[in-house]
């Protein structure tokens, strides 16, 4: 194969050479400058302004004739166009960026001095324009239009395709082109999406069929699609144009009466005004776009319309062709949907062209383009976004937005409610899945942030309260502001930092935050300041900035949305107002009573949700929301708690609220990840978090060691330690307690997360004497079980319970909580106890089940196989392998078992039920033996029902 020349690396024009971010804007938003720009019909030369322009000319040279004034207008006519077109392609562009990255604001500078918004509007070609980036939709609804001096502001809302069928994402030009008859088009946005979703659906279907899992189902697979090259089966060009291809020699002149222009072919006479190798490397990427995204084929160069051989008369050498086309094609973006990674494939041949004289006249060329598996494109995609700069999308990211959906989990989570339908909400919104129940999101709305009465309420109560003694002046500051809101309804959030809510640090000179959300009124962050530091309005700024982003690409929220940052400082004798009327939104931007609740229920999303554990297992990222009693602990005061105790049944998120707090202390307190650590007891939960890249996680073995952190070069060394799963720690080779409390004396954070229901052992476990683990939090709801697990943990926790003597545990302080505990759902899954006893049945049962649940779509990352004991998991591993492996080989599936620590992806894990312990899965199968130690024989059990969502199918070994 021809080597791919490389003549330099061609300058594209970018958006960072055009379009650039204003740093210095007082709005809490992206705000992207975009030069001078010609609005209203100053865009175009009236008849009138040409009779000026004569006369003008005309006066200043006389000589010139009629003629030739002619031409000098025309000319002044084109270039004005011109301007106009590459003005208003900047300003699509820009609005394109904001469109598909949350909404912001345009900020251009008006070129014509006599200009009036109010007589002249925006233009006919800025608005049509605007429109295209919107597939023309009403532009009201997403554009808003406000001069400003000698500048002109556009708001741009957020893009969302609603219930409509458009693409989720803005594009000017979508790079991909197809045949139309004879001729190479520009396939539109609509077109684009439809052509990628067949493409993809095709991949889908070639890799479902004979047995395997529907494409439906396919995503829970984890797997990566295959290569389609076995299905792309390339139709023969027809037999003319075969015969022609083999052709060494062409005469000039002659008429190619048996070829004709079809789908499939293709002439392009070289043009005797630009050089050749500019012409091919121009025209060449439309029809490899639209030859390869069809049934390929033939583009002759060097032969006109007529079918006439023109050959060319530029001195080019045939390698030097070869080598442009080599590397024209080469350079084609590209995106696979399977596993190839193949380029283009291509035959060129050149032809050598002579008259009847045997006179030299150049060559044609002759390109056949294969068919392609996947997508090409012409160009990347005329497509933006914003995040540290203004960015062009990348072809292959684009692919992946414009295809995105709302996947089917019917099978996994009918009783679970998806929040934001990723089909109709912003580009950057992921998934958020509520269970159906007292964690339902209008339940969370309701308990949080209620707005139903006819004012605006405070919340939380308790914090008000304590914000209002601490800085007296304070109530009546707010009572003030709202006096001017007295027919408004809504809500005041208050909070010690909302930048620490939205996950940003902590600032020092902010006394609190509090969220205005009221009808007739902008949203609006009030931040408290202590001192008259300059720092704390670039700080609310910022954080009104990044929770008005949030609540578009997290909270899903559709409507025209800001939050406006206004600074007061609470000085000596009276308070002080910083930044309050620097910024103006058009009036749409005001909270509506039809989306009051709409914009709550996002602003609850954004405070509550976290990825889902079972993320990594679907290879899809989604999340959840936190409990109510979750939350509430999460908002603890970190700096009067550095110590508690978390008490939490099974099932109840305790490691959840773990990583989470984790996340908090660093912003609280502007920890790096190595100043944070995480201590378990079992290796794969260790890895489960550190996997996360929060903080450092080590098991309490690792941690005794004597030269804990392992590292004479740590900088950073450990300030704040959570604890998981403390009540299955041991003492015997070390106090492992009195080392973490020495660690975080003083002003570290030491949060101990435990469940002595799932102790399962009978030494000692390290912990203080239960009278002295205070302070305590208690989590109760549980989360994680469906409803018929759920009842089963509740018998034998009561079990438990009522046989004190077993072990060394609270049972009295358990029997209270029990009184708390409550299901958070009604998720309906299932509990099995097949009456099967020896090996071979239970592996059979194991296999037979395992693949019914792979060919109903589940993968096998969603199904965990526990044993009581690593030697029983190494008896049972080669014992299920070998029953197995003749099932996948009939199913065409790579589905294996593993007892990796670090176990993700296709693979089924099975290992003992210690070391599994604070992890969960789906499908749970439990192999648990009669001759287990009475004393935590129940404990245990309940540590493995405990571990499965939805079905848990509980297996005893004789």
């Amino acid at each position: 194969m021809r080597k791919v020349p490389n003549r330099g690396k061609r300058k594209m024009v970018t958006a960072e050479d055009q379009l650039s971010l204003d740093l210095e804007t007082n709005y809490p938003e992206y705000v992207i400058k975009v030069g001078k720009i010609t609005f209203g019909e100053k865009s175009k030369i009236s008849e009138k302004d040409q009779k000026e322009i004569r006369e003008k000319i005309k006066k200043e040279t006389p000589e010139k004739s009629n003629k030739e004034v002619d031409r000098i207008i025309r000319q002044i006519k084109k270039e004005l166009k011109e301007k106009i077109e590459r003005q208003a392609t900047h300003l699509s562009r820009a609005a394109c960026a904001l469109l598909n990255s949350g909404g912001g604001v345009i900020r251009a500078e008006i070129e014509a001095e006599d200009f009036s918004f109010e007589n002249d509007g925006i233009g006919q070609e800025i608005l049509k324009s605007l429109k295209r980036c919107i597939h023309y939709s009403e532009y009201l609804e997403y554009f808003d239009f406000k001069p400003e001096e000698s500048s002109m502001l556009i708001f741009v809302k957020s893009w969302s395709s609603g219930n409509s069928t458009y693409p989720r994402l803005c594009s000017l030009n979508t790079g991909l082109y197809e045949r139309d008859s004879s001729s190479a088009m520009i396939r539109d946005p609509m077109n684009a999406l439809s052509f990628l979703r067949r493409k993809k659906a095709g991949v889908l279907e070639y890799s479902c069929t004979d047995g395997e899992p529907s494409p439906k189902k396919a995503f829970l697979q984890n797997s990566v699609l295959p290569s389609r090259e076995v299905s792309m089966q390339e139709e023969a060009l027809p037999e003319a144009a075969a015969q022609f291809f083999k052709r060494d020699q062409l005469t000039y002149g002659e008429i190619l009466n048996q070829l004709a222009e079809s789908p499939e072919i293709e002439f392009k006479a070289f043009p005797k005004d630009k050089g050749i190798l500019e012409f091919v490397e121009s025209k060449l990427p439309v029809y490899v776009s639209a030859f390869a995204s069809a049934k390929g084929g033939l583009i002759i160069f060097g032969v006109d319309d007529s079918k006439k051989v023109c050959g060319h008369t530029q001195e080019v050498e045939p390698c030097q062709m070869e080598d442009e086309v080599q590397r024209t094609i080469h350079e084609r973006p590209h995106f696979h949907f399977c596993t190839s990674r193949q380029n283009v494939t291509h035959e060129s041949k050149i032809m050598p062209v002579y008259d009847t004289n045997q006179e030299s006249h150049g060559f044609v060329l002759a390109l056949r383009i294969k068919p392609f598996c996947c997508a090409v494109f012409s160009y990347p995609p005329d497509s933006w976004t914003v995040k540290n700069a203004v960015e062009r999308i990348e072809a292959s990211e684009w692919c992946k937005l414009m295809t995105e959906e709302d996947r089917d989990m019917s099978e996994l989570t009918e009783n679970f409610k998806r929040e934001p339908s990723i089909s109709h909400k912003p580009l950057l919104c992921k998934p958020v899945y509520s269970i159906k129940g007292i964690n339902s999101l209008k339940h969370l709305q309701q308990s949080l942030f209620p707005a139903n009465s006819d004012e605006i309420i405070y919340k939380p109560e308790k914090l008000c309260t304590e914000l209002f003694s601490r800085y007296p002046k304070l109530e009546n500051i707010m009572k003030k502001k709202m006096e001017k809101l007295r027919n408004s309804k809504g809500i005041l959030i208050f909070s010690r930092s909302w930048a620490v809510d939205i996950g940003l640090l902590e600032a020092p000179d902010v006394a609190c935050d509090i969220l205005l959300i009221a009808t007739n009124a902008f949203p609006r962050l009030y931040t408290i300041s202590v001192s008259s530091a300059i720092a704390v309005s670039a700080y609310s700024k910022e954080v009104a900035r990044i929770l008005k982003q949030k609540l578009v690409n997290e909270g899903g929220y559709t409507g025209k949305v800001c939050v406006i940052p206004h600074v007061i400082e609470l000085g000596a004798n009276a308070e002080v107002e910083r930044d309050s009327g620097l910024v103006r939104y058009p009036s749409t931007y005001k909270v509506s009573k039809n989306n009051l609740q709409e914009l709550i229920r996002s602003l609850v999303i954004v405070l509550l949700k976290f990825k889902s554990p079972l993320s990594d297992q679907l290879g899809y990222e989604f999340f959840n929301l936190l409990t109510i009693e979750q939350y509430e602990i999460l908002k603890t005061n970190l700096h009067k708690s550095k110590k508690l105790f978390i008490y939490g049944f099974p099932g109840s998120g305790k490691t959840i609220l773990a990583t989470e707090i984790i996340k908090r202390i660093k912003n609280v307190f502007h920890c790096n990840s190595e100043e944070v650590l995480y201590i378990c007891e079992n290796k794969p939960l260790c890895n489960s978090v550190s996997m996360q890249r929060i903080c450092q996680a080590v098991t309490r073995a690792a941690f005794l060691e004597p030269f804990f952190p392992f590292s004479s070069c740590n900088l950073d060394p450990v300030k704040h330690i959570i604890i998981d799963e403390a009540q299955n720690f041991r003492s015997s080779k070390g106090d492992w307690y009195a080392k973490a409390r020495d660690i975080t004396k003083g002003n570290g954070v030491l949060w101990i997360f435990l469940d002595y229901l799932q102790t399962t052992h009978t030494f000692d476990c390290g912990l203080p004497d239960q009278c002295n683990q205070e302070p305590q939090e208690w989590l109760t709801i549980g989360v994680r079980n469906a409803t018929q697990i759920y009842e089963d943990m509740l018998q034998l926790i009561k079990k438990i319970l009522s046989e004190p003597t077993r072990l060394n545990i609270p049972y009295n302080q358990l029997k209270n909580l029990l009184e708390k505990v409550q299901c958070g759902h009604n998720l309906e899954g299932i509990l099995s106890k097949p009456q099967i006893r020896d090996q071979e049945g239970i592996v059979t049962y194991i296999v037979s089940k395992c693949v019914s649940y792979l060919k109903k779509g589940y993968s096998g990352g969603n199904i965990a196989i526990l044993c009581n004991t690593t030697n029983e998991r190494d008896v049972y591993k080669p014992l299920l392998e070998e029953k197995m492996s003749r099932q996948m080989r009939k199913l065409r599936l790579n589905v294996a078992f593993t007892t990796l620590d670090k176990a993700k992806g296709n693979d089924i894990v099975i290992n003992s039920i210690r070391r599994f312990s604070g992890l969960e899965r789906y499908i749970v199968f439990g192999i648990f033996p009669r001759s287990v130690n009475w004393r935590f024989a129940d404990n245990l059990l309940l540590c493995l029902v405990s571990r499965a969502n939805l079905h848990c199918h509980l297996l005893y070994d004789d």
